[in-house]
This record gives C-alpha cells, structure tokens and sequence, in this order.
C-alpha cells in the first residue's frame, strides 16, 4: 500500500495531513451532517458487532462543525453516542470530539465518510441542533455476552437490535428523520422502507448507513 507524504493543504486550512491520509488519500473539504463510518480494529464487542450485522464498519458520528480557518474553526468536530467498558460508571453518552481522534490512529481505527448531498444549509443546521440537544444523553448499555448471543441467534439478533435505542447508528437517523420535512422524510431513512418511524430511528445500524443509497460515499468507501 502507498504511503502518502504530509504536505500543506490550504484549502482546508490544514498544515499537515492526518496519519489514516497519508494512507487513503486527503479527505475532502467536509461539510455539517455529514456521516462518519469508524471502524474499531480492536475489541471483542466491535467484533460481534460487526459480525451482527454483517459490517465491515461498527460505529458512527457526525460532523457539527466543519475545518474552516477564516472562521475560526482549527477541526472538524463530531458528536456521538459512545459506550465504553461494561461497568455501570464507565458507560458514556453523546459527547463531541475532534475527528482527529479517529484520523491519527490508523493502528486502532479506520474511517469512512459518506453524505446526503441534496440538504441545504437550513437542514443541516437542524441536524446539528438535533444533536447537540441530545449532548450528554445516555448510551443504551451494551456487553458482549449480548452480541455473542446475537451472532449464535438470530431472534435473539433481532430482539437485540431493536434494544438500540441510544446507539450512535440510531441516533444519527433520528437527527435527520427529525429535521428533514415531512415529504422528505422517507428520502432520510437508511434502513430502506417497510419499517415504523419509531423503529427507523431505534434499530438502525452503522451497516444500514454503508449500505444505503441514501447517502453517497466521498472518503474511503468499504
């Protein structure tokens, strides 16, 4: 695989690329609510997780601001549901971050972007403020046995899905389900037709977000 050199890149503001760059290339100029697609290349729960739902990727987030220097913005930042370790205190919520934290460690992480091209700035500003009412909600805790069960069973697998409820995958439809209008709506839905409002939003998985031609890849299609 080639190694891409760092160098400057103005257009984003950014003087040196990122580590996971330097192996598949720059990443685009992004824009608010597009969808990350992250990886996690270890860990026995991400594992399951994958072989669940049949992913090549496991987690998701979304950009709420974009890198843009003349305006003050040094990073592109996310947010997103997170859940870490199986005891009581250190299971998370939805938290904001630097994307950076994903991009400069390709050891632990790979990244994919994808994005719904046809929103306008007034929908996406809705997305964003979607999500950021939701800082700090809990995340639907999670253990392994959970998807080691699932992997084996697949009513079980469906019953499980179904729990996801504050997963990141799911909270990232419900910020486009609830900002889209009415008569786009189902122009929003990645798991495809045939499912309840209530359900698009819970049982929705960072599987249904890669496959879907809802969203268009820009970055490091998998």
């Amino acid at each position: 695989m080639t190694t891409k050199k760092r160098g400057k890149d103005t257009k984003h503001g950014r003087e040196n690329i990122s580590k996971l760059e330097q192996v598949n290339g720059r990443i685009p100029e992004l824009e608010v609510a597009d969808i990350v697609l992250v990886r996690h290349r270890k860990g026995l729960t991400r594992w399951l997780l994958r072989r669940v739902t049949k992913s090549y990727w496991d987690h998701t987030a979304l950009i709420i601001f974009a890198r843009d220097k003349k305006r003050g913005y040094a990073n592109d930042i996310i947010i997103e549901a997170i859940q870490h370790g199986l005891n009581s205190s250190l299971k998370r919520g939805v938290e904001v971050h630097r994307l950076d934290k994903y991009l400069n460690d390709p050891k632990k992480y790979d990244v994919g972007i994808k994005r719904i091209k046809w929103l306008d700035n007034e929908m996406k500003q809705r997305v964003r403020a979607f999500m950021l009412m939701n800082v700090d909600t809990p995340y639907y805790p999670l253990f392994t046995t959970k998807f080691f069960f699932a992997w084996i069973s697949k009513r079980y697998r469906r019953y499980l899905m179904r729990r996801q409820r504050y997963s990141c995958s799911g909270l990232v439809q419900k910020s486009f389900y609830e900002a889209a209008d009415w008569e786009d709506r189902m122009d929003v839905i990645f798991r495809g037709p045939g499912y309840t409002p209530i359900e698009v939003q819970e049982i929705t998985s960072p599987a249904d977000i890669a496959k879907s031609d809802a969203c268009e890849w820009i970055w490091n299609k998998q």
